[in-house]
């Protein structure tokens, strides 16, 4: 197998100052794909960001075609938390997509001025398996969920569908690790099928990171992070949380289980984030515990706080 290209790999060319009708006012990320920018619209005044390929990222495995992938992934899916796809077009032989702009940061870009409070972390958490729980609905795994990937404003959005896996159809990505090394569940490193449980394995990889401070595993070359996921029985989150929630510990633990099967559904992880948020809200009788404890389920989804099988 190959991993996907990374950035650093990518010669840059020098950035247009126009795009169609749109006016590129600054950059506001570069990936190794693509660089998006902060536009406007010539005519209407209109704010948006686009997001332009890389001169030099078409081979004949991965086409303008591909990248154009990314808008109808994400236009099928129908949730607010999804960065809303306006148009795709073509600029010097270079594909791009218009989206809406948002007004927010990257959860990478919020924990690396501090750790980000736990109450917050668990609010994000739960938004989060809402939109996945969605994408999933309508077939769609997206396979490189990290912190860089969430953007957290008035609402928490989940972007860059690039590598995203659609069930029934062929696989663009087949044969690569497709997602970043972090976060990949050990059963997309073997090649194996794609299912809605490499989320899961990435979204608890990410919980480790907001409420550990730390990812669950963490080495000095790719090689060895990639034989941790395959080989190495992932740390407890108590380890890096000394007061965790017992019932939440068992779920991250269960999220990170070699066995795609033997993870929890994201029903059962959501209730127990949601748990542990009520637990987490000092007073208890404070009207926010018990606008929290009203948005908990009142009968436990099947198999959350069971205990968890031998991994």
């Amino acid at each position: 197998m190959v991993t996907a290209m990374r950035a650093d790999a990518v010669m840059i060319r020098s950035q247009p100052r126009r795009i169609g009708s749109w006016i590129i006012e600054r950059e506001l990320g570069r990936g190794g794909m693509a660089t998006v920018h902060a536009v406007v619209h010539r005519k209407l005044g209109g704010r948006a960001a686009i997001k332009l390929a890389h001169r030099d990222m078409f081979k004949d495995t991965y086409t303008p075609e591909t990248f154009l992938r990314e808008a109808r992934v994400a236009r099928t899916i129908d949730h607010p938390g999804v960065v809303r796809i306006t148009s795709t077009g073509m600029h010097a032989g270079r594909p791009y997509i218009v989206m809406e702009r948002l007004d927010g940061e990257s959860l990478g870009s919020l924990i690396d001025r501090g750790p980000l409070d736990r109450v917050r972390a668990l609010e994000i958490l739960i938004e989060l398996c809402q939109i996945l729980a969605a994408a999933h609905a309508a077939g769609i795994v997206h396979r490189d969920l990290k912190l860089d990937n969430v953007v957290v404003g008035e609402r928490v959005k989940l972007v860059d569908w690039g590598v995203a896996h659609v069930a029934g159809e062929d696989d663009p990505f087949r044969g690569l690790i497709a997602g970043t090394l972090v976060y990949v569940a050990p059963e997309l490193v073997r090649g194996e099928e794609v299912t809605p449980a490499a989320d899961i394995y990435s979204l608890a990889v990410l919980a480790y990171h907001l409420l550990c401070r730390r990812p669950p595993f963490a080495a000095s070359s790719d090689i060895a992070l990639i034989s941790m996921h395959l080989r190495v029985e992932p740390p407890r989150a108590s380890c890096g949380w000394g007061e965790i929630p017992h019932r939440l510990d068992d779920l991250l633990y269960a999220m990170l289980s070699k066995r795609p099967d033997a993870r929890p559904g994201l029903a059962q992880i959501e209730w127990g984030f949601r748990e542990a948020l009520a637990d987490l809200v000092p007073a208890p009788k404070s009207w926010w515990r018990r606008a929290i404890q009203r948005l908990i389920p009142t009968t436990r989804p099947s198999g959350v706080g069971m205990q968890t099988e031998s991994q």
